[in-house]
């Protein structure tokens, strides 16, 4: 089944809730008496409404062996995504039943400099378009300076690079896993290569941005025995990429957005730097509404590979 097929079975019409959350309860009981119980309806109620799905979605998505019931491939494909279907409704529903509640809904959300992706756009629009009187708030730093924000107060939620250490106050869940490339002119010596050594850079000017990108250089270089040159520094990935474009040296960051063919995105062999985003709030503090309702479609996104590509 492609991923066309699966987002139109997903988010089309002809699929109704209820069956989406039968087959939920089921793939959890693996029981069609004890997730008829679940859901407070009879066996043959559910156990119809699972074919139906089944009929929608063009195969069986449970093995019937004797007294065992098991997941089939295609049921193992689709839970993850009817899983997100029932989140995004869930969230709506609460983002609805909230609104009303405030007349300004306003949220301080931290995002670390090193950090661009297309679905936080989305998640922003989502919770504009659902929450009237939506106030939002941006902040946009070093991954520490952005964590020390939420932990003073300033910022409501963070969306960061999961640090080694991070505070313990910190609830954090996972969105997308970063990878570092060397993003360099087109027209640069080592952007003809698929894959490069950062060893081969030894001599290239760097640009930082944000704080984070220079830690991963320095720790990356060091690893495989040099020290990088940093001359220069930006705020964020387009400003990175502006300096790029004007010679001034290439970068370690994330493949920029978009299809421009003047910049290239080389994988480094010798070294390999993944880290964890995350959207993270203090443990046991109140959230507002706007926040609530950000925490919620976010989750219900799926992010990953949602890194700058």
């Amino acid at each position: 089944m492609s991923l066309a097929t699966i987002r139109r079975v997903c988010y089309g019409s002809d699929m109704e809730m209820h069956q989406v959350r039968y087959f939920l309860a089921m793939a959890r009981s693996l029981n069609f008496t004890r997730a008829a119980e679940e859901c407070n309806v009879t066996q043959p109620s559910l156990t119809r409404a699972i074919q139906k799905l089944e009929e929608e979605l063009g195969g069986p998505l449970f093995r019937r062996e004797r007294s065992r019931t098991h997941l089939t491939d295609l049921g193992r494909l689709m839970l993850p995504h009817l899983e997100r279907t029932v989140e995004a409704a869930e969230a709506a529903k609460q983002i609805a039943r909230d609104v009303g509640k405030a007349q300004v809904a306003a949220l301080a959300l931290g995002v670390a400099s090193s950090i661009d992706s297309a679905v936080l756009e989305a998640v922003i629009a989502e919770v504009a378009a659902g929450l009237p009187g939506f106030e939002l708030s941006v902040t946009s730093a070093s991954s520490a300076e952005i964590i020390e924000g939420a932990l003073s107060g300033t910022l409501d939620l963070v969306i960061v690079e999961l640090p080694d250490d991070g505070p313990d106050r910190m609830e954090a869940w996972p969105l997308f896993d970063q990878l570092y490339y060397l993003v360099t002119r087109a027209d640069h010596p080592l952007a003809a290569r698929a894959t490069a050594k950062l060893a081969d850079a030894r001599d290239e000017p760097f640009i930082d941005w944000g704080g984070d990108a220079a830690e991963r250089l320095l720790a990356a270089a060091g690893s495989v025995g040099f020290t990088p040159a940093i001359p220069h520094r930006a705020s964020g990935p387009d400003q990175v990429c502006r300096l790029i474009l004007a010679g001034l040296g290439s970068a370690l960051m994330p493949p920029p957005r978009g299809d421009d063919g003047r910049l290239r995105a080389v994988r480094l062999e010798d070294v390999s730097i993944s880290r964890h985003v995350v959207l993270s709030a203090i443990s046991g503090r109140r959230r507002s509404i706007a926040a609530e309702a950000f925490v919620r479609a976010s989750r219900a996104r799926d992010w990953k590979g949602a890194s700058v590509v």
